[in-house]
């Protein structure tokens, strides 16, 4: 008895003393002392410039007081450092440079020619026309004749292809010679009419409407597509390009070279005698050079060559890319949108004059509730702007024009991706006199029989100078990298910071707590598993008891232990009893604390 009373005092004493140093580890790791301890064993071990001297015991109160306010005076240098480095990133992210490979002409569209008559019907045409039918109103409309105000007949886009189609000088008869490539070829075969704000024009390796209007319809044509032609249409864009698998012949065309003989040549026919109306004080033609994938705007931007000359006018392409990387920054900062941020309602190819065209139809359908002839019908139900409309008209072109008003398109930012063409114009006067020896390859019938008056054409180059052109990329000036290099430069220099302190910090807030936590657990669970074995044994735990010893985790109680003996003494046999052998004590039980 008094043996077991002795060993439950020694596992009362062990319970306590394990309950008392579980506490004394927790209240060690929480205290604010063991807190203080680790944030001086950071500051002795930091990579951070000036902190070890903060926690240095062999230095004075002030030295340590100067140490810190240093460094918390380069701290507050280098986050206004890192200000500055931040503004420049987040206001001017962007950067246009030369490209340093040469692009090829060859693998870009020659430009899109769009030839106008200046006169806009022809006399003998609209002769046939009463004055006082609808057709005549709509003709005035096109002529910009002037603010009547009796006039208030509201035309639509079907009449007014109608009469813009019977009174203009068809492309077959103002177009008397085409040549491409060195190669002559029939003008049929290489213009299309077009619309355009200088009434009806011609227009020369033009995207097709099928690729260039979101919801095309074949009446967006003025004349129906040529079924036995030999160029088949495909699409294009300045910022995918050709594709890889092309046919034979196609249009948009490409340059076969350079000089006139590689160009296009045409000889016009401006047919003085025919002149109704205009909008220029002078007899010929306006020229426009574009994009393949926009419709021109001829009348404040053409060229004009007057009828009597012969023009050259030099090609150079003008091509902008972007690197992918700035699809990030946002459209307001980088100010150019690509193909798939189109937000258009009537043209499939992003550009800023396709745009422009389009905000110039709303504010004209906003303002004066019409839309003029060559303008994107965003609503067909729409009615054509009349002479009547000429006041409003005119008002807001001009509004739009000046960019100082409510009435802008500003939010028409450039493509990403845009191709435009520098065109310059020399002419000289045409000579038509037999004695004089041309060398220029024309057929002789273009200055004989009714075109032989020299004064009423004009001959036309266009060309390329050069096969190869650099193009300007639209890149990140200062993207996240430069950023993040620019910041841990000066981190470096005023406090020798790196990733690695990051790293530190992280460890030390971290890790280092969640492995103190860890090893204090093992060691309460060593602890526990060698004083089990000393717990006394309860009723309801015999069978968990038992299960336990099965896996030899327990040892048998020793009145077990004595039933096994009494059991293996039952079972000898007599030759095992009569057996001649060495006194055998048998096996020695168990050794148990609580047992003397």
């Amino acid at each position: 008895m008094k043996a077991l009373t002795d060993s439950k005092r020694r596992l009362s004493l062990s319970s306590n003393f394990n309950d008392d140093d579980q506490d004394e580890d927790d209240e060690t790791m929480c205290s604010g002392t063991a807190v203080k301890r680790s944030i001086v064993y950071y500051l002795k071990n930091s990579t951070l410039h000036g902190l070890k001297y903060i926690a240095e015991e062999s230095i004075t109160i002030p030295e340590r007081v100067f140490f810190g306010i240093a460094f918390v005076l380069v701290v507050i240098l280098s986050g206004f450092f890192i200000s500055n480095v931040y503004v420049k990133w987040s206001a001017s992210p962007i950067i246009i440079s030369t490209s340093a490979k040469q692009k090829l002409t060859s693998n870009m569209p020659f430009p899109a020619i769009t030839i106008c008559n200046l006169n806009q019907a022809l006399l003998s045409r609209v002769q046939r026309i009463s004055r006082s039918s609808s057709n005549f109103s709509l003709l005035m409309g096109l002529c910009d004749q002037g603010g009547d105000l009796t006039i208030s007949y509201i035309g639509t886009w079907k009449y007014f292809k109608a009469i813009l189609v019977e009174v203009a000088q068809p492309c077959d008869e103002m177009l008397l010679y085409c040549s491409f490539g060195s190669r002559q070829e029939q003008c049929s075969m290489l213009f299309n009419s077009i619309l355009t704000d200088d009434g009806l024009c011609c227009n020369f390796n033009a995207l097709d409407p099928s690729y260039l209007i979101r919801n095309y319809s074949d009446d967006v044509r003025l004349e129906p597509p040529q079924q036995n032609g030999r160029y088949e249409a495909i699409d294009w864009t300045a910022e995918r390009g050709y594709a890889k698998k092309l046919p034979e012949f196609y249009y948009p065309r490409t340059s076969g070279g350079t000089g006139i003989r590689m160009g296009l040549t045409v000889v016009l026919n401006a047919s003085v005698a025919e002149y109704y109306c205009t909008k220029s004080m002078s007899v010929g033609f306006k020229v426009l050079v574009h994009n393949p994938a926009e419709l021109p705007k001829v009348s404040n931007y053409g060229l004009i060559v007057t009828a009597g000359r012969e023009a050259r006018i030099p090609i150079e392409p003008v091509y902008e890319d972007a690197l992918p990387s700035i699809r990030s920054i946002k459209r307001s900062v980088r100010r150019c949108l690509f193909s798939d941020e189109n937000d258009l309602a009537y043209y499939r190819t992003y550009s800023r004059k396709n745009c422009e065209l389009e905000c110039e139809a709303k504010l004209l359908l906003r303002e004066c509730n019409c839309v003029l002839y060559y303008l994107p019908r965003i609503d067909p139900a729409s009615r054509v702007c009349g002479p009547n409309d000429n006041i409003c008209t005119n008002r807001v072109q001009t509004e739009i024009e000046s960019s100082l008003t409510n009435l802008s398109c500003e939010n028409c930012w450039p493509g990403c991706f845009e191709l435009t063409y520098k065109a310059t114009l020399s002419t000289s006067s045409i000579v038509s006199d037999p004695r004089f020896q041309s060398g220029e390859n024309l057929p002789d019938y273009i200055f004989k029989g009714e075109h032989s008056n020299a004064s009423e054409l004009s001959i036309l180059h266009f060309y390329y100078v050069t096969n190869t052109f650099r193009s300007t990329t639209k890149s990140e000036m200062f993207g996240f990298t430069e950023f993040l290099s620019n910041t841990g430069g000066l981190l470096g220099l005023f406090m020798g910071f790196s990733i690695f302190s990051v790293i530190e910090i992280v460890y030390y807030i971290t890790v280092r707590p969640y492995c103190a936590s860890r090893t204090l657990h093992q060691r309460r669970r060593r602890r526990l598993e060698h004083l089990r074995w000393l717990t006394p044994i309860r009723a309801p735990a015999k069978q968990l008891q038992r299960r336990l010893r099965r896996r030899r985790l327990l040892p048998p109680a020793y009145s077990e232990l004595q039933q096994r003996q009494i059991k293996a003494r039952q079972k000898h046999t007599l030759w095992q009893t009569l057996r001649v052998r060495p006194a055998d004590p048998g096996p020695e039980p168990p050794v148990y604390p609580y047992l003397d």
